[in-house]
């Protein structure tokens, strides 16, 4: 098979192209590349699957365009979220991160499981999915180091740190997703409530001996 070059899709999309790619990104997600036929495509698209191929030609090119108009959206999109000013409290800043991110997340997680799943037997998807969580846990990781210098948190290793906010949210967007479970509070109660776990602990002092 020939190797997947997402540079190699144009930008200009219509109206008919985006909802191809976005019923794509969607068949994909669910039946892997193998299964996601043409057909199922064309029928959530909700054109004939003629249509597909005058406009991409095949089922590869489609992946390539639904891949190219997917990381080019979630990169700008996680820029704009982390690269936000955080002068305010630190608690406000973890709960208000988070909840942005959560949101980030369930708008894009057909495609993160596309990437997930299909990066297991393409390495260019599989690179693509990293350097996606690459650069969520380098910025939480530096966040933290700032808040430490700061002496806003106590010293602890900000990897970790960043791994188990990540790991938090990551976990909620899937199994909504997927298994279709929902806490039962909204998410800036459950932002809320993670925050001030993550920021004081779970040990009761004032139950000791």
């Amino acid at each position: 098979m020939e190797k997947l070059k997402i540079e190699d899709v144009g930008a200009e999309m219509d109206e008919v192209e985006e909802r191809i790619l976005d019923s794509a990104m969607k068949v994909f997600s669910i039946n892997g590349y193998k299964g996601a036929t043409t057909i199922k495509i064309a029928s959530e698209a909700n054109v004939n699957e003629i249509t597909i191929f005058r406009k991409f030609n095949s089922k590869e090119n489609l992946l390539k365009a639904v891949i190219k108009k997917n990381n080019l959206e979630t990169l700008e999109k996680l820029d704009s979220i982390l690269c936000k000013e955080k002068d305010v409290d630190t608690e406000i800043s973890v709960k208000t991160l988070g909840i942005n991110l959560k949101e980030f997340l369930d708008d894009r997680i057909d495609f993160i499981i596309m990437l997930m799943i299909e990066g297991r037997k393409r390495p260019e998807l599989n690179r693509l999915y990293c350097l996606f969580r690459k650069k969520m846990l380098e910025h939480l990781r530096d966040y933290f180091e700032e808040q430490m210098e700061q002496c806003n948190i106590r010293p602890v290793n900000p990897d970790i740190l960043a791994q188990i906010l990540i790991s938090f949210i990551f976990q909620n967007s899937v199994n909504e997703k997927i298994f279709e479970e929902k806490v039962s509070i909204d998410d800036e109660k459950v932002f809320e409530e993670y925050t001030d776990i993550l920021m004081r602990g779970v040990l009761n002092l004032n139950c000791k001996n």
